[in-house]
């Protein structure tokens, strides 16, 4: 133990101790370069600032800009990879911050700089980060030249690069939804919501085959392909989403419990208390939810059936629910003598009670 404790004190700490003061040397010298560097970088952003927001206000002419932009390579230290940031973070910064189109001029000012070329070593870099950075900044300036490169970054081996790459291509080429059908990847639920974000900002055109995203073996297209059903309003394919109720999935059939609420699709009303007893009570719950919305008399017949039954306290209530949203007068003329109905239409009348 003794000798532990000398080899300890005679060669252990002493490293130790070094590393400590090699480690603040290190932050004292990197915090000197920085405050010698920042009065450099702040000119450089300022002047960088002021030519871009010149550039963006003036009437576009080509020979004009490029001359422009020449002449102005010169006047900063343009060769550096820090100054290259600071203009490509700028460009990026202006374009997501204006309106209009402007979207080619933005784009003809980033090949001007030879900009392109900065975000391909990016994404061609062995650097998770430095990778989905290059992507970030083609979808922010809507490059679609870049579309190429990222393409085989949907084999990439890391999920996450793989991740990226689909959603940049989507946001590089909204209205090319078409191909999805054929995508393996299981679209994430992340993934699934920045999708239908990026559709909400483009404004893109409805997938001409979208009808048919119901055949593929990928589940997670089927699902977003009934989502892009009821965000497009889609109702002339009716019949798929009934048929999807009967899907083997139990994920498709929620997806297409829902759509047939947002769509109002009242011939499902039959399917949906068929399926009733096959699913789970997720499920069950989002049927009661869809009928309060579409049931008619059949709805009410099925509901106070199950009412008579033994039924789960969690489900019988959300039935009360659904049945007096179906007919509010329904409970003034039946099951008068059930006291547990009486006091879950109390309580939904109520809520307080």
């Amino acid at each position: 133990m003794d000798v532990l404790v000398y080899y300890l004190i005679l060669i252990i700490l002493p490293i130790m101790t070094g590393g400590l003061f090699l480690l603040i040397a290190t932050l004292i010298i990197n915090r000197f370069f920085y405050d010698l560097s920042k009065p450099k970088l702040e000119a450089a952003k300022s002047e960088i600032d002021n030519f871009l927001t010149n550039m963006i206000f003036t009437p576009f002419e080509k020979s004009y800009f490029k001359t422009e932009i020449e002449a102005f390579k010169k006047t900063i230290p343009f060769k550096k990879k820090w100054c290259k940031k600071l203009v490509l973070n700028e460009i990026i910064f202006l374009k997501s911050n204006l309106k209009g189109d402007v979207t080619k001029t933005f784009q003809f000012i980033y090949e001007q700089f030879n900009l392109f070329e900065y975000t391909l070593k990016l994404i061609k870099s062995h650097r998770f980060y430095l990778k989905c950075l290059g992507m970030y900044q083609l979808e922010s300036l809507g490059y679609k030249r870049g579309y190429l490169f990222i393409v085989p970054l949907l084999n990439h081996k890391n999920k996450s690069i793989k991740s990226r790459a689909f959603l940049t291509l989507i946001s590089l080429r909204p209205n090319k939804l078409e191909t999805l059908i054929d995508f393996s990847h299981q679209i994430t639920i992340a993934e699934e919501i920045n999708i239908m974000d990026i559709l909400h900002q483009k404004k893109t055109k409805i997938p001409t085959n979208l009808s048919q995203w119901n055949k593929s073996e990928n589940v997670s297209i089927i699902k977003l392909g009934i989502k892009l059903m009821v965000f497009y309003n889609y109702t002339n394919d009716n019949e798929t989403i009934i048929k999807l109720l009967k899907h083997n999935d139990k994920s498709i059939r929620y997806e297409a419990i829902i759509a047939v609420n947002f769509l109002y699709i009242h011939e499902a009303e039959t399917a949906l208390i068929e399926q009733f007893k096959q699913e789970d009570t997720q499920n069950k719950l989002e049927i009661f939810n869809t009928l309060s919305e579409i049931g008619m008399k059949d709805s009410e017949e099925f509901i106070a059936e199950l009412l008579e039954n033994k039924t789960a306290e969690n489900i019988k209530l959300e039935a009360v629910y659904c049945l007096n949203k179906i007919n509010p007068n329904y409970f003034d003329e039946h099951f008068l003598d059930n006291e547990d109905v009486q006091k879950m239409v109390k309580h939904i009348k109520t809520p307080y009670i």
